[in-house]
């Protein structure tokens, strides 16, 4: 226990890393998480902050402690629907995150308890008419298992996705504190194919050597779900063990309300400052955000913001750049804004990007403008090249799609667009 004799009061909950406490997080009468380290954490040799925004020695305001924890809740509808089923007010962080916090992303558990967490291994198997139901949002797989007893998990984001466990094929929702070792992701009924979508960008992105997440598809007699390898699990022995992890908001302590670059969120210089300051290899690093800017940029992908890209605690103090996820092409979505996340050279337009925007994003991350030049040609170059047998192999392995036909024509279109511009 962490205050011996004294009981914590209804607006405190508790987090913790693996057996360890770590600190407690207090309701504020602003309605404001303020977080504060436990002195044992800080004292302690597996210590290590949880944040860049939230340094160990204490230094920071509420802000920061309710903008790192708040960017670990669900957003938009399915905040909506979760709360919903759970009787929240779709306002009341606090009570969302008591609710739904004991498997978050990344390796901390929130809970009522100040007790040390006790390792699970319980799952409750999910069947085929279930999954199908899920597949089509009919109910909203994250809302419906959230409203059951002893399912504790959270995901930020805004789209229809549940972690789960897989073993041997068959998909499970962990109960307790048992960690979930996959996502899935569901259709949208406002964006077509979007499973098929990210699977095939997905794909790609592995296919000509970025370090992107593990994607499958999974198809259902009503609709297909991107099944996705959680890279913040690893298994060990019969175990798996969770790893630390916060995207680029919550190394900000930026809102998930603000975390596009036009709103006052990420831009790639900032991003780039974080990974120069704090990672343990910062050239590889750099190079790892230069390629997922030009990914990006190539595939038509204009929702790349800071919630997208995440900072991987690999053992406790080593940072790195987590491999690359949410990898989707939006520009086959008319009514989804074609103008990037995050602009290059203050030109979020991916129709107006050239020279003299490339040398601005050079100028961002510290690196000569031939580098950036030279990537550039590379991974258009790897993409015209590989497209054709990713197309197929997607198809022979998951079946044909429409979005087989309309991606390559956009991710084509804009390398040409590209290389014109760049030879004016």
């Amino acid at each position: 226990m962490w205050n011996s004799g004294e009981s914590s009061v209804p607006e405190t909950l508790f987090v913790h890393y693996q057996q360890y406490p770590v600190g407690a997080l207090t309701l504020a009468a602003s309605g404001m998480m303020q977080f504060q380290y436990h002195a044992g954490w800080q004292q302690h040799l597996h210590g290590f902050p949880i944040s860049i925004s939230l340094p160990l020695d204490g230094n920071y305001d509420i802000h920061a402690s309710h903008h790192f924890f708040v960017n670990l809740l669900p957003e938009a509808n399915v905040r909506q629907q979760i709360c919903q089923s759970l009787k929240i007010s779709p306002g009341n962080d606090f009570e969302l995150l008591k609710a739904i916090g004991g498997d978050c992303a990344g390796a901390l558990a929130i809970t009522e308890s100040d007790s040390p967490v006790q390792p699970d291994q319980r799952y409750e198997a999910v069947n085929e008419r279930q999954l199908a139901d899920w597949s089509i949002g009919a109910p909203n797989a994250f809302s419906a298992v959230t409203g059951q007893d002893e399912v504790r998990l959270s995901l930020a984001g805004a789209q229809d996705k549940l972690p789960v466990h897989i073993q041997d094929g068959q998909i499970s929702v962990p109960l307790g504190n048992t960690p979930s070792t996959y996502l899935l992701k569901f259709a949208s009924p406002i964006y077509s194919h979007l499973p098929e979508n990210e699977t095939f960008v997905g794909t790609l992105a592995s296919a000509i050597g970025l370090p992107a997440v593990d994607i499958q598809l999974r198809r259902t007699n009503r609709a297909a779900i991107a099944v996705i390898s959680r890279y913040d699990r690893i298994l060990e022995g019969e175990s798996y063990r969770r790893l630390h992890q916060e995207d680029f908001c919550q190394a900000l302590g930026i809102s998930p309300g603000r975390k596009y670059e036009k709103e006052g969120g990420p831009g790639l210089r900032q991003c780039a400052e974080i990974i120069r300051s704090h990672t343990s290899f910062p050239l590889l690093e750099l190079q790892k955000l230069m390629h997922w800017t030009l990914f990006n940029l190539l595939v038509g992908n204009a929702d790349a913001h800071g919630k997208n890209l995440s900072l991987l605690y690999v053992d406790r103090r080593r940072l790195q750049l987590a491999p690359f996820y949410d990898l989707v092409c939006t520009r086959n979505y008319k009514n989804i804004s074609r103008h990037l996340a995050m602009s290059l050279g203050g030109v979020s337009d991916p129709d107006q990007i050239g020279a003299k925007q490339l040398h601005a994003m050079a100028d961002d991350l510290g690196v000569r403008a031939t580098v950036v030049l030279k990537a550039t040609a590379s991974l258009s170059e790897l993409l015209h090249q590989t497209m054709p047998d990713v197309v197929t192999r997607f198809a022979d392995t998951w079946g044909t799609s429409p979005i087989l036909e309309r991606i390559p024509i956009i991710v084509r279109k804009q390398i040409r667009r590209l290389k014109t511009l760049l030879r004016g």
